[in-house]
């Protein structure tokens, strides 16, 4: 045999060898995972999204695609689905990966417990495949709630009185609500349905009936009785208010309007209902008019019930005529006995800045009875503020001080307005009186159509000197005219302030001059009455000075003379002198 056939036998030999050798090694490297948890469980309530995770380990030699399927879960006829589970793509072998799910549950889904098996697939190869799988449990809490009306309105009750009413109620949560009954918020209202201790079910709706009685303690006018309760062994809460106008009690049992406009002092009379707009004909309401609101206000209680009403209050409001501002105006407080009834007044007026148009008034009559219930009365109204085209009032004419003594100075202030719906550019102001020497007056002035913003008013202030000494100015009362005009020669208001001037007092300097000269001299200052002919007044006079002179020198005392001071000072030295002398020697002595 031949060298190169020797070696193509050992080659073979070798070749088949290591087939041999690898073919076991071959029946090994077999696919595999794992998932590590036997079950997952999860718990959340409806309305939340619940999350999980579990752990799946590539046991085996390759790398490996996981899919998975069985996303469902199940409760008896309920199903829910798993959501963001992810396929795990290229795991390598000896690895493991966190699979994380969720499950979104909806709002009204019922609870319990919901349950699927998820199953996990490899295909290594077209004739290798792998499974594995992990029970997923989702716990779905319970939750209760319901819904029903957002309120109910009863409409007009009086007190001591039933009334009947209905609404639906649905389970809006996921479970049985059991045992349900109804309450309600406020005391002695008797509130009572026609059905109680039932189960209300998941998903359903019920249709009730309720009465209520409204009894003699309850508050009065449009307000709030209380609020009905679900009263159940899963669901305790507040349903909805119940309302009602109750009509007992405080009343507005009937009103009066009275208009008197800025430029008249006269009356208009208007009897007045609710929701009515005030018209008093031919008379407007218009900047600075004075509505008077005259009420009847009764309590309506029967005179045996004793329920009295105290510290009531009426308010009117009218809303945004004050530059968008409400205006508004109360009455004094007053009581209201048991079946009695009070007249009462109160007064608004309206602002002279103010624009044309409607505004909503508001009544409000609130008091409160012994036991702090609130018994309350409303109305509404409209009233429609007009403007003359053309019309400028003086607002203002004063005078300070008003008294003048003899001499001084005093201001007058004069103020017009423009209270008319057009712009005024020629108007005109005047202040006259010809006894004082006044003569003012300034004509082309602009007031314009702007209640709020200062454009429409013109104001002056006027100094006034004043001086009765030597009869320069009598003394009296002197009329001062302000005159408004639209324009030159249309005289439009006038007005008069007055100032008054009182006279000097006789003699006063006299006086002073006399009781200065007499502190001086220190005498008493003496008269004569005596008729004293010309021809011997100088020497009657030379003689009473002379014979004053004693009589107005006055005694000096011996304590306030010079010579006496000086020799008491002398004396003091001559002392002080002696004993210093005398100490002196007594040292020397010794």
């Amino acid at each position: 045999m031949g060298m190169a056939n020797k070696i193509k036998i050992l080659f073979k030999t070798a070749l088949i060898a290591l087939i041999l050798f690898l073919m076991p090694l071959n029946a090994y490297a077999a696919p595999s995972f794992q998932i590590v948890e036997d079950f997952v469980n999860i718990s959340s309530n409806a309305g939340t999204t619940a999350s999980g995770n579990f752990v799946v380990n590539n046991t085996g030699t390759t790398n490996l695609n996981i899919n998975f399927t069985g996303y469902l879960l199940s409760s008896e006829n309920n199903q829910i689905s798993i959501v963001s589970l992810a396929n795990i793509s290229n795991l390598a072998n000896g690895t493991t990966s966190a699979a994380t799910f969720s499950v979104q549950i909806p709002t009204q889904q019922k609870a319990g417990i919901y349950s699927a098996i998820l199953n996990a697939t490899s295909n290594a190869t077209p004739s290798a495949t792998v499974e594995d799988s992990v029970i997923i449990n989702l716990n779905v809490t319970p939750t209760y709630t319901v819904s029903t009306v957002s309120e109910i309105f009863l409409g007009d009750v009086n007190l001591n009185s039933t009334y009947a009413k209905s609404f639906n109620i649905t389970n809006t949560g996921n479970s049985n609500i059991t045992n349900v009954s109804f309450g309600f918020s406020g005391s002695n209202f008797d509130l009572k349905t026609n059905k109680t201790n039932f189960v209300l079910p998941f998903n359903s709706t019920e249709s009730l009936a309720f009465n209520i009685t409204v009894p003699f303690q309850s508050s009065t006018g449009n307000v709030t009785l209380g609020s009905v309760k679900i009263l159940s062994t899963e669901l305790n809460a507040d349903l909805f208010n119940v309302k009602a106008d109750v009509k007992a009690g405080l009343v507005i049992e009937d009103l009066d309007v009275f208009l008197t406009t800025f430029d008249s002092k006269t009356e208009s009379d208007l009897d007045v209902i609710n929701n009515k707009k005030l018209d008093f004909g031919e008379e407007d309401i218009g900047p600075g008019s004075e509505l008077r609101f005259n009420f009847e206000i009764s309590n309506t209680f029967r005179q045996d019930a004793k329920i009295d009403i105290k510290d009531a209050i009426i308010k009117v409001t009218i809303a945004d005529i004050d530059d968008n501002a409400d205006l508004d105006e109360e009455s004094q407080e007053f009581d209201i006995d048991s079946g009695g009834s009070e007249d009462v007044d109160v007064i608004i007026t309206i602002p002279l800045s103010v624009e044309p148009g409607k505004y909503d008034v508001l009544i409000e009559a609130e008091g409160e009875d012994e036991d702090r219930n609130t018994h309350s009365a409303k109305m509404s109204l409209v009233i429609d503020v007009k403007k003359k085209s053309r019309d400028i009032e003086i607002i203002e004419a004063s005078i300070f001080p008003e008294k003048i003594k003899c001499s001084g100075a005093s201001a007058l202030t004069a103020k017009i307005k423009n209270l008319g719906s057009r712009n005024e550019d020629d108007a005109r102001l005047e202040i006259i009186n010809s006894d004082l020497g006044i003569n003012f007056a300034q004509g082309k002035i602009m007031l314009e159509n702007a209640p709020f913003e200062g454009t429409d008013e013109f104001v002056k202030k006027l100094g006034i000197n004043v001086d009765n000494t030597n009869n320069k100015t009598k003394a009296g009362k002197y009329a001062i005219a302000v005159k408004a005009y639209l324009q030159e020669q249309i005289l439009w208001k006038t007005k008069t302030v007055n100032l008054v001037v009182e006279a000097c007092e006789k003699s006063e300097e006299k006086k002073a001059e006399s009781k200065e000269e007499n502190i001086k001299k220190g005498i008493a200052q003496q008269e004569t009455s005596n008729a004293i002919s010309a021809e011997k007044l100088s020497e009657k006079a030379e003689n009473e000075i002379q014979a004053l002179k004693p009589a107005a020198s006055t005694e000096i005392p011996f304590t306030q003379k010079p010579l006496f001071w000086a020799g008491v000072i002398i004396f003091n030295v001559i002392i002080i002198f002696s004993v210093v002398f005398f100490v002196s020697k007594m040292f020397v002595k010794k």
